[in-house]
């Protein structure tokens, strides 16, 4: 048994059924008949490609919406965004923390049940729009309103180096201050969405706030010649307040607002009065 093995085993089993697969083909073959709930992969394995076996795991069926967390060497860039542009959840860098594995394990269970609601709900939705008096479907319809535009991992569509870095840095500080029932996913090439469901608008003004805060307080680290760099972001905030709104009515509200951020100087939060 690997040292890597016991720290996963040590910082989970008291909460968590584990299941431990030396073999990558035969945890392919594994997959599909397991009630599995997440994956770890080390991209350290002997005589194998992690890489490569996360890509076949994203290839199953089964397997295709199941959380998938990696751990990476210190230092190792390069496969850890290969990593999150195959559509990776998280990372954890050795040597492993029980603490923080056991947080990020917790988080990416909390959303997987989430959209597990999310996906099961759409496909009961018949159309729109929903009464907010039934939340399930309400945000069942905001996230069918967005999906075919945005990608589940912020890092997906960045290739040049510099905007990799941004957009990872970026995504991290909008986990830290949101919760793990909360979506977040990137709208186009700059823009990100945040769902939350059982939020106001002016708990998510607040959110936007302190997203703001977060993103000015410190510079980037993006390496390379630019070494830091100073990245603000412009924030609209709007909620479904009607019985008889519409998602796609909402998401142009939250658009709106955003441009009136930009328009009055960037770096700053506006709510929609609806």
């Amino acid at each position: 048994m690997s040292s890597s093995y016991r720290r996963i085993q040590d910082a989970l089993r008291g909460e968590f059924e584990l299941a431990r697969e030396a073999d990558p083909a035969s945890a392919l073959l594994r997959l599909p008949d397991g009630d599995f709930d997440l994956i770890i992969v080390s991209l350290s394995l002997q005589d194998a490609d992690g890489l490569r076996l996360c890509s076949q795991v994203r290839s199953l069926d089964r397997a295709r919406h199941l959380p998938l967390l990696i751990i990476v060497e210190p230092g190792d860039d390069a496969p850890l965004l290969k990593g999150l542009d195959m559509a990776v959840n998280d990372y954890v860098v050795r040597p492993i923390d029980p603490n923080e594995l056991l947080a990020r394990v917790r988080t990416q269970l909390k959303r997987k049940r989430y959209l597990d609601h999310l996906r099961y709900g759409s496909r009961r939705a018949s159309r729109w729009p929903f009464s907010t008096r039934s939340p399930g479907y309400t945000i069942a319809a905001i996230w069918r309103a967005i999906s075919p535009r945005c990608s589940m991992t912020p890092h997906g569509a960045a290739r040049r180096s510099t905007t990799n870095a941004v957009l990872r840095e970026f995504a991290t500080r909008i986990r830290r201050d949101t919760r793990g029932i909360d979506l977040a996913c990137r709208l186009g090439s700059e823009e990100f969405v945040v769902v939350m469901p059982d939020c106001d608008l002016a708990k998510a003004y607040q959110v936007g706030e302190r997203l703001r805060q977060c993103i000015a307080a410190a510079p980037f680290e993006v390496g390379g010649k630019v070494g830091l760099l100073q990245v603000t972001a412009s924030v609209g905030v709007a909620a479904l307040e009607f019985d008889d709104d519409a998602p796609e009515q909402m998401l142009k509200r939250a658009d709106e607002a955003l441009y009136c951020a930009k328009r009055d100087g960037r770096n700053r939060v506006v709510a929609d009065a609806a």
